[in-house]
């Protein structure tokens, strides 16, 4: 047992009996004895009927405690959760959260163990998502650690409502919870240990179930007795939470990939899939690209961080090749490491492919990805001065983005799905990130090794950022920026002329566009009203704003992304000191002054906008009414004046404390 856990002994005394005559005689001797001198002898008859009874049971014992959470199966610990004990000063303890584990009824094993950080937004839909995907008549456990309820969600509540526990909608802030049940069926056992204000979080909890076993070698879907099926079929009975990879209705078979729309292509551009330990995020990913048009056509190549056996399984199923790259390093400088071993190996393994296509496995895919990238693509070949074609927009917000034909070019780095040369992989592998000196990503940034050069993308992206809680993108990050961005659902878009992004034709373009377009003499005094914009209109509106290179020191690009309600943290879609938004069907452009080359054709010349230190106040105050929208969940407590029962509506929400403790009581 691991370090964070209490161990438990139980001493047991065994008196050893020998036997000489018949089981039953003896039986029958010893009941004599005990009508003679008020004994109670041991029964072995009755002994052997609870033997044989427990034989066909499995033992399922869930223990969770300030620091640990464990299952053990059979008396065997087959998952363990440790982490540091929280309390009203600390929180977001490794092991909190709600833990979804399956176990095969027949064998016993372990199919499945995934944790959601349920203390932070956005990990509710992933857990929500997570049951969803198990199959019906599975044995599932569901165990919430302290602070699990704190951003669970209606969503995720409803769902295990759903499943049949009694308590799980009802559980307060720091309260445990486990429930055993059956998935489709019923509950087989729920246990909670409850607290009130002055204690924090609630007493440990065991449980103790047993399970009754199914038959091992039971058949659960026809497709399992099909030869070339055999692969996925033991794939599913060893592994869960796949969805439709394991359903017996409707079911997706590798396959489907051969019955793709055929693409027009000039060239082979091979996909390059990054990932480590997270399957079901690779399955995700692998599923929507093998029902893309070009799927067929496309090959695929997964780099797998590490020898993860439920991930190369997942890959031998899927039929796609598979390297597996030495881990080297911790958190940031394992995933750099990763990176640069995908770019040597795609290139290594497609000798004639010279452009790749990269993505990482929390993605969700447009399905014009594959056609997407094969009409850009010639663009690598004509302009030396664009070196990545991206997928993804930081701009692409219902607000800022609308048109999934329209590219566009800016300074700006790699990112959620990217195209690239084998050329230009050669080079900056050669100057990759040494350890400790950031993420790739930005690195490939800096200006030594970008040149100059530019990143094309999409006004709406291909590409959805969908993963949370991970390495660098926490649940607050997610529900905040990534969730309520956009990304194309159309299969057949037709992309603009891709010579007009060469930088000549673009630089045109844009000086065309500013010259015609609508300037401010002022701004109105509640800019994030956004009255200043008129809407769907075919004129573009130019503002011009106090800025002395991209850094945007004065926050004048900050101020109107903050009210255009896009990405605000850096200027990372700029392109020449221009960032371009459309907002609501109107073309914005933000012209940085005096560095930009764009600035001459400012009819107010030397007049620009800076903000002052109220305006940003005044944005930022307007910009987190608009970001936070979600709130903790208000149950803290048991309400200490409310008798307890067994259907726990004692609970005590934010509102009733407020009043409990203004009123004295």
């Amino acid at each position: 047992m691991g370090d964070g856990c209490i161990g438990y002994v139980l001493l047991v005394t065994v008196t050893l009996v020998t036997v000489t005559e018949g089981a039953e005689l003896l039986s029958m001797r010893w009941r004599n004895i005990g009508r003679g001198h008020n004994y109670k002898p041991y029964n072995l008859a009755t002994h052997n009927r609870i033997r044989e009874a427990i034989s066909r049971h499995l033992h399922l014992s869930v223990s969770i405690n300030t620091t640990c959470v464990t299952l053990k199966i059979d008396d065997q610990l087959v998952y363990e959760g440790t982490g540091e004990a929280v309390n009203t000063g600390r929180y977001g303890a490794l092991h909190s959260g709600v833990h979804v584990l399956v176990v095969h009824g027949g064998r016993g094993n372990l199919m499945m163990a995934r944790q959601f950080l349920t203390y932070q937004p956005a990990e509710h839909a992933r857990l929500k998502d997570c049951v969803a995907s198990v199959q019906h008549g599975r044995v599932i456990v569901l165990v919430g650690v302290p602070e699990w309820v704190m951003f669970l969600g209606r969503g995720a509540e409803e769902t295990l409502t759903s499943l049949g526990s009694r308590w799980a909608a009802k559980a307060t802030q720091g309260e445990v919870w486990a429930w055993v049940g059956v998935v489709g069926g019923k509950t087989l056992a729920e246990a909670t240990t409850t607290r009130g204000l002055e204690r924090y979080p609630s007493s440990d909890l065991h449980l103790d179930v047993y399970v009754a076993k199914t038959d091992p070698g039971q058949v659960r879907c026809p497709w399992y007795t099909r030869p070339r099926m055999y692969r996925q079929a033991t794939f599913c009975e060893r592994y869960e939470g796949y969805g439709d990879l394991c359903t017996c209705n409707d079911t997706f078979f590798p396959e489907t990939r051969r019955l793709q729309e055929f693409l027009s292509t000039q060239e082979q551009i091979p996909v390059v899939v990054v990932t480590a330990f997270k399957p079901y995020y690779l399955y995700r990913l692998l599923r929507q690209l093998f029902t893309m048009a070009g799927a067929w056509q496309t090959e695929v190549l997964v780099v797998v961080d590490g020898a993860h056996q439920e991930t190369l399984a997942l890959v031998e199923v899927m039929g796609v090749s598979v390297v597996i790259h030495r881990p080297e390093g911790f958190h940031n400088n394992r995933i750099n490491a990763n990176v640069k071993f995908a770019l040597d190996s795609v290139f290594r393994r497609f000798a004639g492919a010279h452009k790749a296509i990269v993505l990482e496995d929390d993605l969700l895919l447009s399905p014009d990805l594959l056609r997407y990238f094969h009409q850009v693509s010639p663009l690598l070949d004509l302009d030396p001065s664009v070196y990545c074609v991206n997928a993804y927009s930081s701009n692409s917000f219902a607000d800022t983005a609308s048109d999934p034909q329209v590219l566009l070019r800016a300074r700006t780095y790699p990112m959620y799905g990217w195209m690239i040369t084998r050329a230009y992989s050669s080079e900056v592998i050669q100057k990759w990130v040494p350890p400790g000196k950031g993420d790739w990503d930005w690195w490939l940034a800096w200006e030594d090794l970008r040149k100059g050069r530019d990143v094309v993308f999409p006004e709406v992206s291909r590409t959805f950022h969908s993963g949370s809680a991970g390495v660098h993108v926490t649940g607050f990050e997610q529900e905040v920026f990534f969730n309520r961005m956009i990304y194309n659902h159309l299969p057949h878009v037709d992309l603009m002329d891709v010579n007009q992004m060469i930088r000549d034709r673009y630089d045109e373009r844009l000086t065309r566009d500013l010259k015609v377009a609508k300037t401010l003499d002022t701004l109105p005094r509640d800019l994030c009203a956004m009255t200043w914009v008129t809407r769907n209109s075919s004129r573009p509106l130019a503002l011009y704003l106090h800025a002395e290179d991209n850094n945007d020191k004065y926050h004048s690009f900050k101020l109107f992304l903050m009210c255009l309600r896009t990405y605000d943290e850096s200027t990372r879609e700029i392109y020449k000191g221009v960032i371009r938004v459309r907002w609501r069907g109107t073309l914005v452009y933000l012209v940085g002054c005096p560095f930009s080359p764009f600035c001459i054709h400012n009819p107010r010349k030397n007049m620009v906008f800076k903000p002052s230190m109220g305006d940003l106040q005044a944005a930022g105050q307007a910009r987190d009414e608009w970001e936070l929208t979600f709130r903790p969940n208000p149950r803290l407590a048991r309400h200490p004046d409310l008798t307890p029962d067994l259907d726990l509506n004692n609970f005590l929400t934010r509102q009733a404390e407020t009043t409990t403790r203004s009123s004295g009581t």
